[in-house]
C-alpha cells in the first residue's frame, strides 16, 4: 500500500471516528435531557385552566386533566354553566380539618350548572382517561 493511500486511510478513519463520537455525545444529551424532563401531562402534575375569553359579562375557560392531574385550590366567584368535552372520573375535595371529598362522572356532551359559587376546592382527574371541559362563568 503506498504512503498516501495509508495517510488518506487513516484521516477518514479519524474524521469517521470524531463524527461517531459527536453523535454519541449528542444521543447521550438528548437522553439525559429526556430523563430529566419530566412532561406536563404526568401524573400528579397541576393544570391550569386556559381563559379563552374575558367579557364584560362572561369568562369562558377549556380545562384538560389527563388521569391523575389536579387544579390548584381554587374559590369560585360565579357561578358557571360546564359544557363537558370528553368524560371522565372527577374527585372534588374541599380543604378543612377533616376534607370533603365527592366523586362526579361527567360524560361527553353533557350541560351542567353545578353550584359553584363561594366554593373552594381541588378538582382532579381520578379516572383512566383524559377529561376536558368548557366553563362559562357568568359574572355578576
Amino acid at each position: 500500500m503506498s504512503p498516501g493511500l495509508n495517510n488518506l486511510h487513516m484521516k477518514r478513519f479519524f474524521l469517521g471516528l470524531g463524527v461517531g463520537v459527536i453523535l454519541v455525545c449528542i444521543g447521550l444529551g438528548i437522553g439525559v435531557a429526556v430523563l430529566i424532563h419530566t412532561p406536563g401531562y404526568a401524573a400528579g402534575t397541576i393544570v391550569e385552566p386556559r381563559l379563552l375569553i374575558d367579557h364584560d359579562r362572561i369568562k369562558v375557560w377549556r380545562l384538560v386533566l389527563a388521569p391523575g392531574q389536579s387544579t390548584r385550590r381554587h374559590t369560585h366567584k360565579f357561578e358557571e354553566v360546564v359544557i363537558c368535552l370528553e368524560g371522565g372520573k372527577l374527585r372534588s375535595t374541599q380543604p378543612g380539618p377533616e376534607p370533603e371529598r365527592e366523586t362526579h362522572y361527567p360524560e361527553a356532551g353533557q350541560v351542567i350548572m353545578p353550584k359553584v359559587k363561594g366554593v373552594t376546592h381541588v378538582l382532579t382527574n381520578v379516572g383512566t382517561t383524559r377529561y376536558s371541559q368548557i366553563s362559562i362563568e357568568l359574572k355578576e
